[in-house]
């Protein structure tokens, strides 16, 4: 099993990294100016980072862009990659008056439907963004908002799952089971 983390100029590629050792996932990082379609071959799931870069009119993620729309292999989009993917699926961010920085409780529904055994309707998250996506991209279904936006989607049909969080950033998160769910069930059951 190997992991692509194509890193979006995240500070927590090395969170990441830990994760997926954990879960005794072979990895490769590659910066997404350098991440080319032809890599894909090589990889069992991908991990888009997040990262404070601007999506608009960037052809530096063309590439990135196309990995989302064809989905053979699992992809998992965390934050500015959550961003990416509803961006790719016709939704547009919206910049928030501030800063969204540290523990959050956001509101989950239909975990079950995923088969994530969690006791509670409130998770506690890690967050750290400045845009948000408020409308659920076509085909997905949302598992978690907050007052800022949609925070946990999935795809219908594609093996498509992202977090507006970052559950790779473990101190006082419960937000690592979406992460979880992704490797145990998306990527490593395949």
């Amino acid at each position: 099993m190997k992991a692509l983390i194509i890193d979006n100029h995240s500070k927590f590629i090395q969170r990441i990294g830990q994760i997926l050792n954990y879960f005794k996932i072979e990895y490769s990082s590659v910066d997404f100016v350098d991440f080319h379609l032809n890599m894909t071959d090589s990889f069992d799931c991908f991990i888009l980072s997040g990262g404070n870069l601007s999506i608009d009119n960037n052809p530096a993620f063309e590439e990135e862009k196309e990995l989302i729309k064809q989905a053979h292999k699992p992809i998992f989009g965390i934050c500015f990659g959550f961003q990416m993917i509803a961006n790719v699926y016709g939704e547009t961010t919206s910049e928030l008056p501030e800063k969204v920085l540290g523990v959050k409780k956001i509101d989950v529904f239909d975990l079950d439907k995923l088969s994530i055994e969690f006791k509670s309707n409130k998770l506690d998250v890690f967050e750290s963004h400045t845009w948000a996506v408020k409308n659920p991209p076509k085909n997905f279904n949302v598992y978690g908002t907050s007052q800022y936006g949609i925070e946990i989607i999935k795809h219908n049909s594609k093996p498509i799952l992202a977090t507006q969080f970052h559950p790779e950033v473990r101190e006082n998160n419960s937000g690592n089971i979406i992460f979880q769910y992704f490797l145990e069930k998306m990527v490593m059951q395949k």
